[in-house]
């Protein structure tokens, strides 16, 4: 029988630099102890990364470079994994290791956001690090956080984006990132105006959208703290509140379309809007409820609200075309 060697630290730092053959004012992050998870250590493994190490990457692309640093102690010694400009990698080659290695990164990057344990995390300002855009251009990502509205508790994702998606192609992106099927109609609310898929054959044609695919991301939010809406299924009427939390360089981001973090699972399709989901989830909750194997049946016999698969999320938007 097998066995894994065993994991006692792992030491992960990422950020921008301006000399690549110096590692030093990266943001840090120390796992150890309880703070080692068995999420982490199983992404080591089954991403085969203690027989990885190395140096990956190009890291005289791009003025700061983007660099990952990974060092895990183990039982067998002490793997160390340094990977220059992550985004671009994974846009311009399909070699496994830079997914493998994305794959942890993702991991840790959102333990380190919603860790309550502060004392673990070592952050050291990077003096180089390149100050957030604050005049977006087709070459910048946004980070977004969205916020399903009156949900208890709250059902929300983070994620990047370019900023030269279209709002109907940020529309599909918030379907695999929320956990939709794209079975219904949307709408964007910015500001005084809304924007939708014109459709001369449904009843919304006479409505006053603009249309969705002719304007740009970049063309309507300009600056960190904006908000705008976003709603699915006008029967079940979704609504999301989405932030604009961040605007950086596209070079500086990995990568331009992630998601980096969120909690608990999308509603199921066609159960009602918000006040129908708040009572699936009493029905299923007592197995004695008169409903419950009705219900059980129609979800497919398990439904997990507290689940949330950031890797699955990842993988979705992997297979995603953009520019």
């Amino acid at each position: 029988m097998s066995t894994r060697p065993a994991i006692s630290k792992i030491i992960y730092s990422r950020g921008l630099i301006s000399d690549p053959s110096n590692l030093q004012g990266l943001k840090t992050t120390i796992l150890q102890g309880p703070n080692l998870t068995r999420e982490i250590v199983d992404s080591v493994f089954d991403n085969d990364l203690l027989n990885s190490g190395g140096t990956y990457g190009i890291p005289d692309t791009g003025d700061p470079v983007q660099v990952d640093f990974l060092e895990i102690d183990h039982e067998l010694g002490t793997t160390k994994i340094t990977l220059y400009n992550r985004a671009i990698m994974l846009f311009q080659t399909n070699e496994e290791i830079y997914k493998r290695i994305h794959r942890l990164c993702c991991i840790i990057e959102n333990w380190a956001e919603h860790s309550d344990i502060r004392g673990e995390r070592k952050a050291v300002a990077n003096k180089g690090h390149q100050e957030a855009s604050p005049v977006p251009t087709q070459d910048s990502v946004y980070q977004l956080r969205v916020a399903l509205l009156e949900t208890n508790p709250l059902i929300w994702r983070r994620f990047v984006v370019p900023s030269s998606v279209t709002l109907h192609r940020l529309h599909l992106i918030l379907q695999r990132v929320m956990g939709w099927t794209n079975s219904h109609l949307y709408s964007f609310k910015i500001g005084a105006d809304e924007y939708a898929m014109p459709d001369p054959d449904n009843e919304l044609y006479e409505l006053p959208f603009k249309n969705s695919k002719r304007v740009k991301l970049s063309q309507l939010l300009k600056k960190k703290g904006q908000t705008f809406q976003y709603v699915y299924d006008f029967g079940d009427n979704w609504t999301h509140q989405l932030v604009v939390e961040n605007i950086f360089p596209r070079a500086s981001f990995t990568p331009y379309l992630s998601c980096l973090g969120g909690e608990r699972a999308c509603p199921p399709e066609d159960c009602g809007g918000v006040h129908g989901y708040a009572e699936l989830l009493r029905t299923i909750s007592d197995p004695r409820n008169e409903d419950y194997a009705e219900i059980m049946t129609w979800l497919g016999g398990h439904f997990d609200a507290e689940a949330f698969d950031i890797e699955t999320i990842n993988n979705r938007l992997d297979s995603m075309y953009v520019r």
